[in-house]
């Protein structure tokens, strides 16, 4: 016959069990849940896509690692200062940032000195890509590309075109659309997203060139109207819109969004942030939520997401030299 004492070690080794199976999965690493909370740097505003991405992620990685996860705007120069700020961090996974590949992979090819090279920072991981699209006022009577085109040969005023930063691809895809038909597209660089969607909706600006999500909110609202889409694919938001390539322009625009902690910060750690942003990614309200916005959750490893980063690379330095771009 079982003794008292026996079931009363089997009932708490089931308790038990449960109890540690609902910790965070870093449990056993002390030093890093003392370290005080993780901070998310964004280099862009907030109430931007990619702000509403990372706080989407604190809040669900908080959860996970049982730690304050904030997430800290420091904008301006498309993403730059944040990357400094990363740089300047103490490598203990107390400080990451989220940032497009613009910040990643077209600023070390733009600017002479941007006081960063990838090399100063160790991938977390992929967390997302996402399409472009090119829009125009709500005042406007311009319905694709070919349309726009015309209103700018008949006026070249109206050839000045929104970008969320200066020299991003963006630009450079602009820049081949006017060698390639002839018009005077003029970029107009913005510190982020939010402002340049602003002045569009306002009328201060006849068209304006960025992540899709950026648009979506006025665009069914009647503010502005998307008239192309940057991806090669048409995408599931909006349907109806034929793609740039569609209407025979090149204008091929993939994006990505990833997490980078400051270079030599230990594997372990990278590892453990890694799987915690996955498992974010994961959550159904997070995935729901970032389709919304028109973001396509895709999570890698750091190893996955440094290989994507020596491609974009690759792709886009031949690119930007053929532009004729002189680093500022």
């Amino acid at each position: 016959m079982t003794s008292f004492n026996t079931i009363r070690m089997r009932v708490f080794a089931i308790l038990a069990a449960g109890l540690f199976a609902c910790l965070p999965a870093f449990a056993a690493s002390p030093a890093f849940v003392s370290g005080g909370p993780v901070r998310i740097l964004v280099g862009f505003p907030a109430g931007g896509t990619i702000d509403v991405v990372a706080r989407l992620l604190a809040e669900q990685m908080h959860r996970d690692l049982g730690v304050q996860v904030l997430v800290e705007n420091t904008t301006g120069a498309g993403g730059q200062l944040a990357a400094v700020a990363l740089k300047r961090a103490t490598p203990d996974g107390h400080t990451l940032m989220v940032a497009p590949d613009h910040t990643m992979v077209v600023i070390p090819l733009t600017i002479a000195q941007p006081g960063f090279e990838i090399a100063d920072f160790a991938p977390v991981g992929e967390i997302a890509t996402y399409v472009g699209a090119l829009a125009v006022g709500a005042g406007s009577d311009v319905k694709d590309i070919d349309g726009f085109i015309k209103k700018v040969r008949a006026d070249p005023k109206l050839g000045s075109v929104g970008i969320a930063a200066a020299g991003s691809k963006p630009q450079f895809a602009l820049l081949a659309i006017s060698r390639e038909k002839g018009v005077a597209l003029t970029p107009v660089p913005y510190r982020g997203s939010v402002p340049m969607v602003q002045d569009l909706v306002g009328g201060h600006l006849p068209a304006g060139i960025t992540a899709l999500g950026d648009f979506l909110e006025q665009h069914a609202g009647g503010q502005l109207r998307v008239i192309a889409i940057t991806n090669q694919d048409r995408t599931s938001q909006l349907p109806t819109i034929p793609t740039a390539l569609e209407q025979g322009y090149p204008m091929k625009l993939n994006f990505w969004l990833g997490m980078f902690a400051p270079a030599k910060t230990p594997a372990d750690i990278l590892d453990m942030l890694s799987a915690s942003m996955t498992k974010a990614l994961g959550d159904p309200q997070v995935m729901e939520r970032m389709k919304a916005l028109a973001f396509d959750p895709h999570p890698s490893s750091p190893a996955e997401m440094t290989t994507e980063i020596q491609a974009d690379t690759k792709y886009w330095a031949p690119l930007v030299e053929a532009s004729g771009w002189v680093k500022q």
